[in-house]
């Protein structure tokens, strides 16, 4: 693509400048140089594209198409591939006032004026549609993402449908089958002490009661199946306190530290459980995703409520933090929060990780569970990513209008700085006599001559004579003006002329 790219400028090129070799080769050069940087160094081809504007002053004369189209391609590109906006501003910012001084420097002010509209409509605006592209691309892509995300989400809840169902499947076999299995057992084994019946059937009563018995374990291993798809049961004892968890996760190799705030009090089984888990989770993603980082548990108790806090810094070997839970642990953690009246939150922190919960000690259930969260990270993500494409359309009109109105203000101040200074008093011209001396009457002659004459027939130049031009009036916004005319055949006055601005 960027060959063909290529091949289509080099094509322009030589349409428009042929047979001016030189203009062609560095029309060649400038647009091999746009298509080379365009993709790595996106920001470094917007400054040559816009850069190529400039050629405009050294013929303002001749309609040159190549640079345009250099500069529209520069400005096309980097808006797809930079997301910052001061960085272009700062580009077209220098080459507009490159030109500007390029312009002073060769007596021709009037001519930026090709380069600043050039710029703003063959660099800025196309640096404006790349951008939208990219917001575009960026607003379709955080959609996929976020639809992408409710899949996942229907996928969970049809696997909690899921294991919910086989977990009642499972009571109700264990609390079914179980107890009637239970039931034959312990009839086989009644029957098995009963002397009165022979021994061969006394034999099959066991044989009856062992496999009794055999059926029940079958029951209970097929039982612990059927209650969950992967993870296995559960190792560490339920009971004990956040102190002891703490114990045995530091007793295990974990940099743990225990921080409590507040004096403990009568707080609630439901919450002082909550915490456990919460803790407990935490503890063990931390291991987890964050091998050998400090882990801090702080236990704050207030008047009102519990604030569990588990804090996680930058791991010092292995992967960056993950978020807490490669599945449901998160979720868990917020509904359990949610059933004991409180909330959770978690996230990034300082490189690290960390979870906060809040558990009241009086709490209700709140009515939206954590499955139901409206703040999730799609949403923030595409709610960002909106914001962006806001900003980028503000942009869109506020970049052309700032710098339309930079434009006008440059060009009044050099219309103002022209129409000063080369403005030629009446009394003055009226004081000049034929065969003075320039140097004798420089003094009373502007710094500068008028820029531009009147389009219409003048008077003919004397033999040999160098012409001046100065302005008859200040006025700023007049249309064709009258001049005065003063022509010097070797440093001496020979001629003073009115020129009229329109034919009379």
């Amino acid at each position: 693509m960027d060959v063909l790219l290529w091949l289509a400028l080099v094509a322009a090129v030589v349409a428009d400048s042929a047979p001016r070799w030189s203009q062609v080769a560095a029309g060649v050069a400038w647009s091999g140089l746009v298509v080379v940087t365009g993709r790595r160094w996106p920001g470094w081809a917007l400054l040559v594209g816009a850069a190529a504007n400039l050629v405009q002053l050294w013929e303002p004369s001749e309609s040159e198409v190549w640079p345009v189209l250099v500069s529209a391609v520069a400005g096309l590109s980097a808006g797809r591939r930079v997301s910052a906006t001061v960085p272009a501003a700062a580009v077209f910012s220098v080459v507009a006032m490159a030109g500007l001084a390029i312009a002073a420097a060769m007596d021709e002010v009037w001519g930026w004026l090709n380069v600043a509209v050039t710029l703003l409509f063959f660099g800025v605006l196309p640096w404006l549609a790349g951008r939208y592209r990219q917001l575009r691309a960026l607003l379709a892509a955080a959609g996929w993402q976020r639809a992408e995300q409710l899949e996942r989400e229907r996928s969970l809840v049809a696997r909690e449908a899921r294991l919910r169902e086989r977990t009642r499947i499972a009571r109700d076999m264990h609390d079914s089958l179980g107890h009637e299995l239970s039931l034959i057992a312990m009839r086989a084994g009644a029957l098995e002490l009963d002397r009165g019946l022979a021994e061969p059937y006394r034999s099959v009563l066991g044989e009856l009661r062992a496999a009794s018995v055999e059926a029940t374990e079958r029951l209970r291993e097929i039982v612990g199946v059927l209650r969950d798809e992967s993870n296995p049961a559960p190792v560490e004892p339920r009971g004990g306190t956040v102190a002891e968890l703490v114990a045995r996760s530091r007793a295990s190799g974990a940099r743990v530290e225990l921080v409590t705030t507040g004096v403990a009090g009568a707080v609630p089984a439901a919450v002082d459980r909550t915490a456990h888990r919460v803790v407990r989770e935490a503890l063990t993603n931390a291991v987890k995703h964050a091998p050998g980082a400090a882990v801090t548990v702080r236990l704050t108790y207030g008047a009102a409520a519990l604030t569990v806090t588990v804090t996680n810094g930058r791991p010092s070997v292995g992967a960056p933090p993950a978020a807490v839970g490669g599945g449901q642990g998160l979720p868990g953690l917020r509904e359990r929060a949610r059933l004991v009246g409180g909330a959770l939150r978690a996230g990034a922190r300082d490189g690290g990780y960390e979870v906060v919960a809040e558990l009241p000690y009086a709490g209700l259930p709140t009515g939206r569970g954590a499955d139901e969260s409206e703040d999730s990270d799609s949403t923030r993500h595409l709610s960002q990513v909106r914001r962006a494409a806001r900003r980028g359309m503000a942009a869109a009109v506020a970049v052309p209008g700032s710098i339309g109105t930079v434009v006008l203000m440059l060009m009044f101040g050099i219309r103002g700085y022209e129409v000063k200074h080369s403005f030629l008093a009446p009394a003055a011209y009226d004081a000049l006599r034929v065969g003075q001396q320039r140097p004798d009457i420089a003094a009373q002659l502007p710094p500068q001559q008028v820029d531009g004459r009147p389009d219409v027939p003048e008077p003919p130049v004397p033999a040999g004579a160098r012409c001046e031009y100065y302005r008859v009036t200040r006025d700023l916004f007049a249309g064709p003006i009258d001049v005065y005319r003063l022509c010097f055949v070797d440093g001496r006055l020979v001629d003073k002329t009115v020129v009229a601005g329109t034919v009379r």
